[in-house]
């Protein structure tokens, strides 16, 4: 008995799958997967309006989050901003700096107190 007989010794069917040819089969999984319809509806910019007018501008008023780019230029420029206004602290505050001062490093003389006849 082979791997496609039944139980009684009859051959079985192959499955739909293995009856179809290569483009019908890919026909039934394009169909299945969605549409190659560039125009398929962009669900999160729908919800994303809906929730905006739902909500009369509480989420999403700023409309940068929505934007289909981010604003590069925007990044760019506050980032230069910051990087100038740093330049200018350490400018401003460097030569608040001064030179250090030498440290002798000799030890502190230690004097031992030895405890009083009367406390031992």
């Amino acid at each position: 008995m082979s791997k496609a007989d039944d139980s009684d010794g009859n051959p079985l069917e192959p499955p739909e799958a293995e009856r179809m040819s290569d483009p019908e089969l890919r026909g039934l999984l394009r169909g299945a997967l969605g549409s190659d319809d560039p125009a398929t509806p962009d669900v999160l910019r729908g919800v994303q309006q809906k929730l905006r007018e739902r909500s009369h501008g509480k989420f999403y008023d700023d409309l940068w989050s929505t934007a289909e780019h981010p604003p590069v230029y925007t990044y760019l420029l506050t980032s230069a901003l910051m990087l100038a206004v740093l330049f200018v602290i350490y400018a401003v505050l460097s030569p608040t700096a001064g030179e250090p001062i030498p440290v002798s490093a000799e030890p502190a003389p230690v004097q031992i107190i030895s405890p009083s006849p009367s406390q031992r």
